[in-house]
């Protein structure tokens, strides 16, 4: 039992394994990322209505989003910025790995009558011949991939913006790697049942990897006949490492904001939001 307990509580590599995936595979999990999702009071898997309402209106004055126009959401969960996009008669698209959140996407733009293309696709890999004014990441996705995940995203991202488009997302700030303290916990059904509907023992371990501004919670979920890990990874990042990031993946303008509300940058902040664009070919 010590020796299994110490494998528990020993730290990872960092990045030694990313199993975000799993999060939107598993038939339990993935319904309760979908009801997180559609909780209009709290900000785990989607922000709060208020704040969706708020980014959503923001978006469209900023990029004047409007007939004519495409637009692309990364990660589009259940469809709450889709939808509302849609609703300016723009051509909109959203991709997602979970089929229980594009379901209800694709349900909820029906319902509404409105014209939306969801696709089942991973947007590392994603590619069609498509080309977008603006793509939008939401919550901070950019955050949970390790570095050669991120330059495949931003490397899918500009083979998919138009000239002059624009790539709007969110990060969490090194000012919240400040405030992450390590930590174990222990408990039988961890976070009340989310993590299976059958009997299980969860152990929450959280880590800091000072050099990399990166944080792990890692659960490690015993069953009767299984044990399964996930690793939940946030990489903090600073305006200027962030820009850098960027530049080198080839944008050409990058703007700082303090999120996606279009407010000022707030150094203090736990998060903060940037506008990457690519080269116009206007004349």
């Amino acid at each position: 039992m010590f020796e299994e307990l110490s494998a528990i509580n020993t730290r990872p590599a960092v990045y030694a394994e990313v199993t975000t995936p799993d999060l939107w595979t598993d038939p339990h999990i993935s319904a309760q990322m979908l009801a997180a999702h559609l909780d209009p009071y709290v900000d785990l898997s989607s922000y709060r209505t208020e704040y969706v309402e708020q980014v959503v209106a923001w978006i469209i004055d900023r990029f004047g989003i409007r007939a004519g126009l495409s637009v692309a959401d990364f990660g589009c969960g259940p469809g709450l910025y889709t939808t509302r996009l849609a609703c300016t008669g723009a051509s909109v698209t959203g991709l997602d790995l979970s089929s229980r959140s594009l379901g209800h996407a694709t349900s909820l733009a029906r319902a509404e009558g409105l014209s939306v293309r969801h696709l089942h696709q991973d947007y590392l890999t994603y590619r069609d011949d498509a080309r977008y004014d603006l793509i939008i990441l939401v919550m901070r996705d950019y955050c949970a991939l390790p570095p050669d995940d991120r330059q495949a995203l931003l490397h899918t991202v500009r083979a998919h913006l138009d000239a002059g488009g624009s790539f709007v997302f969110d990060v969490d700030s090194a000012s919240a790697f400040a405030h992450v303290q390590e930590r174990a916990v222990y408990a039988p059904s961890l976070m009340d049942g989310f993590w299976s509907d059958r009997p299980y023992f969860g152990f929450h371990n959280t880590y800091r990897y000072e050099r990399e501004y990166v944080s792990l919670d890692k659960y490690e979920i015993f069953e009767a006949d299984r044990k399964r890990t996930f690793f939940n990874w946030v990489r903090h990042f600073t305006p200027e490492e962030l820009t850098g990031e960027l530049t080198e993946a080839g944008f050409t303008g990058v703007e700082v904001l303090g999120d996606l509300t279009g407010s000022p940058y707030d150094g203090e902040a736990p998060q903060f939001a940037a506008i990457a664009t690519t080269v116009s070919t206007a004349c």
